[in-house]
C-alpha cells in the first residue's frame, strides 16, 4: 500500500511537471514585467549641473550643451578611461592604441563585438564620421582642437582608424579628443547611421542612441530615468552586467532640499555639499559614507579653483594689476569660510597629486619668490595701485589715471555650492581692498556661455587637465584664442603670448619619459605663468564632498579602498558602477552591488560561459544541466536569455530506455486488446477512453519507475 502511494505521488507530480513544462516550453507562461522596480533596484544619483532646460536635446555637439545628466555616464561610452586613483590608462571601446613615424600616427585599434543600443555594430565607420564631423564643422565643441592636431582621418578597416596628426605629440591618447576620459569627459563617437544625414547644429538626438548599459525612458528638467539594457556588448565580451536595475539622475534643489533626500534614503549620490551638511545628515542617517572616514571627508577632484579674470578689459590687462588683485586675496579666511577647512590654497592650476611632484618641487624657489600667488598683503596690493597712479576715490575705491573704477561683476554658477561660496567669500575680500566687487549667480548653461564667448569681467571657475601638467598650461596657448562673442573651446580669458606658446610648442613634441627635458621646459613657462597670471588669480585646490548612502549599494570607492575616484558626475562614473579590468593586474576590479541580495537555484539549459553575478562574484561557465545558485536577478537575466530554468531538466532517454519503451509499446497493445474484449462488460466506467488513457499513462509511469529501479551496469 505505501509503494502504492508513493508511485501516486510520483505520477501526480510528473504530470503537473509535463503539463508545466510544456506551457513554458510554447510560450504560455509569461511574467509581466513591472512599470518601475522596487527601490532596491533602483539608484538615484544627483546631478551635477542643476536644472536642465531642454530635456529633450541631447546634441552635445553644440557648445555649453549638457551631458552631467546621466548621458555621458550611462548612454555613452569613452574608447579609454584614465584611473586617477591607480593611475591606470584603461581600453574600454578600443582595445589598445598606438604611435607611428615618430609620434605623427595615432592608430586606434576598436574592441569586436560593440554594438550601438539599437544592435548594429560600433566600427571604424563611426569612428572617422565623428572626426570628419568636428573638421567640417568648426563651430562645434571639440572643432578647434579637432582641427589643431588632426590632419587627416583614415578608416583602415572595421576596426582599426589611423589619425594622421598635424605634428608630433605623444600625448595625444591623453587628449580629450582621443575618445579618452581624463577628467569630467572625452569627446564621444557619434553613431554614424543615425547622425550620418541629420543637421548637426539643430538635431537633438532624441531620445539618445549610445552603447552603453543603460537606455533613456523618461525625461524632464529635473529627472532622467535609465534603464539597464540586457543586451548590453559587454555583458558578452566581459561577462559584467550593472547591478542597478533602473538609475534615475534627479536635481531636488538647492543643498538643504538634496541632504535632506538623502537623509531619508531618497538619494544615493550627491555631487558635492559642505562639511556641516554632511556631519548633519550623517548624525540622521549613519549608512552615509564619504571618500574620508574624518576630516576633511572629500575627495581632491583635480581642477583647483580661482578666480577668472579675462585679458580683454583695462585695467585688468595689466599683469601688476592681477597680482595686486591675488595679493588682496586671503586664502587662508577663504579655506575657512567657504570651505569649512576641508581644502588647502593652491599656487596654480594643478591638483596635488602624486604624478605631479617632481615638477612642482622643480619650481619651489619660483614660488616662494612670487609670493602674491599665495600671500595675503593689501600693503602690497596698495603699493602697485599707487606706483601704477591709482587712486581711491570717495568711496573707497580705486580709480584709474583715466577715470576708470576698479569694478567686477563676478559671475557663479548657483548649481555649484564650494564655486558660489569662493566668489562670495572673495567679492568681500576685494571690497575690503577697495575693488567695488559684487556676485552674480546664473544657472549653469548661462554661466557657461558667458565664459565661453568671453563677455565677462571676472568668474569663480576651476582648471586642470592631469595627468600631466603640459595638458592644463596647453589651455592658455593663444592656437585656442579667438575675439570675444565667438565661443572659445579653451583660454577663456583671452590671454595671447608668443612666448608661453613656444615654450608649449616645443614641450608637445617631448616625450614624457624625458622628465629632465619636461621639467625644464615646466619651469620656463612657470615662470612666464607666475609673471602674467594669464588665467587670473588662484585661490583654493578643488575639494569635493562626495556622500554616498550605503543603505542600498555598497561597494563604493574611498580613501580605504580607492579603485576608482568617486565623480558622478565625471562619463568615468560608469566604471564606478561597473568596475573594470586592471591592466596591471588582469583581474576586474570595482563595482557597486546592492546591499541586500536574494539567491536562488537554476538550471542551465545551454553552455553558458563565465560571468559575474551582480553580488560581484564570478559564477561559470557552466554545462547544459548544470544547477548553480546565482543571485535572482542573475537568474531572471539567463532565464530571459534562454540559457536557464527554474524547473530541473527533464532526464535524456538513454537506448536502454528506449528498448524498454519500445517492449512497454507491445505490451500496451496487448492491453488495449483485452480492454476492447472486456468493454460491453464494463459498465459502471463513463468514459471508455478516459480509462484507456489512464491506463496507458499509468501503466508507462510504472515501466519507467521499475526501469529505474534496476541496478545500473558498471562500465
Amino acid at each position: 500500500m505505501r509503494w502504492y502511494q508513493q508511485t501516486k505521488y510520483t505520477i501526480a507530480l510528473l504530470l503537473v511537471f509535463a503539463i508545466f513544462a510544456t506551457t513554458v516550453a510554447s510560450g504560455g507562461l509569461t511574467l509581466a514585467e513591472p512599470q518601475m522596480p522596487s527601490r532596491e533596484q533602483t539608484l538615484i544619483v544627483d546631478i551635477d549641473g542643476g536644472r536642465v532646460a531642454d530635456p529633450t536635446n541631447w546634441n552635445w555637439l553644440v557648445p555649453n550643451s549638457r551631458r552631467d545628466q546621466g548621458y555621458h555616464q550611462l548612454v555613452m561610452e569613452q574608447l579609454f578611461y584614465v584611473d586617477f586613483e591607480t593611475g591606470e590608462f584603461i581600453p574600454w571601446l578600443a582595445e589598445s592604441y598606438e604611435y607611428r613615424d615618430n609620434f605623427t600616427t595615432f592608430v586606434i585599434h576598436i574592441r569586436k563585438g560593440v554594438t550601438w543600443s539599437d544592435g548594429v555594430p560600433f566600427t571604424a565607420d563611426d569612428v572617422v564620421f565623428t572626426y570628419e564631423t568636428f573638421l567640417k564643422n568648426p563651430q562645434l565643441t571639440y572643432s578647434a582642437e579637432v582641427a589643431y592636431w588632426i590632419k587627416s582621418v583614415r578608416k583602415v578597416d572595421d576596426y582599426t582608424v589611423e589619425l594622421t596628426l598635424t605634428h608630433s605629440n605623444p600625448r595625444f591618447h591623453l587628449l580629450d579628443i582621443a575618445g579618452t576620459c581624463a577628467t569630467w569627459g572625452g569627446m564621444d563617437i557619434l553613431p554614424k547611421h543615425i547622425w550620418a544625414d541629420k543637421d548637426v547644429l539643430t538635431f537633438k538626438f532624441y531620445p539618445p542612441i549610445g552603447t552603453g548599459p543603460y537606455t533613456l525612458v523618461n525625461a524632464s528638467e529635473t529627472t532622467f530615468v535609465y534603464k539597464r539594457r540586457d543586451d548590453w556588448w559587454a555583458t558578452k565580451v566581459f561577462g559584467i552586467r550593472p547591478a542597478p536595475v533602473y538609475i534615475i539622475y534627479a536635481w531636488y534643489g538647492d543643498e538643504n532640499a538634496r541632504a535632506m533626500r538623502m537623509a531619508m534614503h531618497g538619494l544615493d549620490s550627491i555631487c558635492d555639499i559642505t562639511p556641516g551638511t554632511f556631519l548633519a545628515i550623517k548624525a540622521k542617517n549613519p549608512y552615509i559614507t564619504a571618500w574620508h572616514n574624518g576630516p576633511p571627508y572629500s575627495w581632491l577632484d583635480p581642477c583647483p579653483r580661482y578666480l577668472s579674470i579675462p585679458w580683454t578689459k583695462y585695467p585688468w590687462n595689466i599683469p601688476e594689476v592681477r597680482r595686486a588683485v591675488s595679493y588682496l586675496i586671503n586664502r587662508e579666511e577663504l579655506i575657512s569660510i567657504a570651505y569649512e577647512n576641508s581644502s588647502v590654497p593652491t599656487w596654480g592650476p594643478f591638483p596635488l597629486y602624486g604624478g605631479l611632484t617632481p615638477y612642482a618641487d622643480y619650481i619651489q624657489d619660483l614660488i616662494q619668490n612670487s609670493d602674491w600667488v599665495t600671500t595675503y598683503n593689501p600693503s602690497k596690493a596698495e603699493a602697485i595701485f599707487k606706483e601704477l597712479g591709482f587712486k581711491k576715490g570717495s568711496d573707497g575705491v580705486w580709480v584709474t589715471p583715466n577715470g576708470t573704477r576698479l569694478e567686477l561683476t563676478i559671475l557663479a554658477p548657483s548649481p555649484w555650492i564650494e564655486i558660489l561660496r569662493n566668489a562670495i567669500v572673495v567679492a568681500n575680500q576685494l571690497k575690503a581692498g577697495g575693488i567695488d566687487a559684487v556676485v552674480k549667480t546664473l544657472e549653469a548653461a548661462p554661466f557657461f556661455d558667458a565664459i565661453s564667448t568671453g563677455q565677462y569681467d571676472a568668474a569663480s571657475y576651476w582648471a586642470g587637465l592631469p595627468p600631466d601638467p603640459l595638458t592644463t598650461l596647453e589651455l592658455w596657448n593663444s592656437k585656442y584664442y579667438v575675439p570675444v562673442g565667438e565661443r572659445a573651446s579653451a583660454d577663456p580669458e583671452r590671454y595671447k603670448n608668443p612666448e608661453f606658446d613656444k615654450i608649449l610648442n616645443e614641450w608637445e613634441v617631448t616625450p614624457p619619459s624625458d622628465l629632465d627635458k619636461c621639467k625644464e621646459l615646466f619651469r620656463e613657462a612657470m615662470k612666464i605663468w607666475f609673471r602674467d597670471l594669464p588665467y587670473g588669480v588662484p585661490l583654493a585646490q578643488a575639494r569635493k564632498l562626495i556622500p554616498f548612502d550605503t543603505y542600498y549599494w555598497t561597494g563604493w570607492p574611498t580613501a580605504d579602498n580607492p579603485w576608482m575616484h568617486p565623480a558622478n558626475w565625471w562619463s568615468s562614473f560608469l566604471l564606478v558602477i561597473v568596475g573594470y579590468k586592471s591592466p596591471t593586474t588582469g583581474n576586474w576590479i570595482g563595482g557597486i552591488m546592492p546591499s541586500k541580495i536574494e539567491y536562488t537555484t537554476v538550471y542551465f539549459t545551454n553552455d553558458t560561459p563565465l560571468f559575474r553575478g551582480i553580488d560581484l562574484v564570478w559564477y561559470g561557465p557552466f554545462k547544459a544541466g548544470t544547477a548553480a545558485r546565482i543571485p535572482v536577478d542573475d537568474a531572471e537575466f539567463w532565464i530571459r536569455e534562454g540559457r536557464a530554468s527554474y524547473t530541473p531538466p527533464i532526464p535524456t532517454m538513454t537506448p536502454e530506455v528506449s528498448k524498454e519503451l519500445s517492449n512497454l509499446s507491445q505490451n500496451v497493445s496487448n492491453l488495449l486488446d483485452r480492454i476492447n474484449a472486456l468493454e460491453s462488460k464494463v459498465s459502471t466506467v463513463t468514459s471508455m477512453s478516459m480509462l484507456t488513457m489512464v491506463l496507458v499513462i499509468i501503466t508507462i509511469i510504472i515501466e519507467i519507475l521499475i526501469f529505474m529501479r534496476k541496478p545500473s551496469k558498471s562500465s
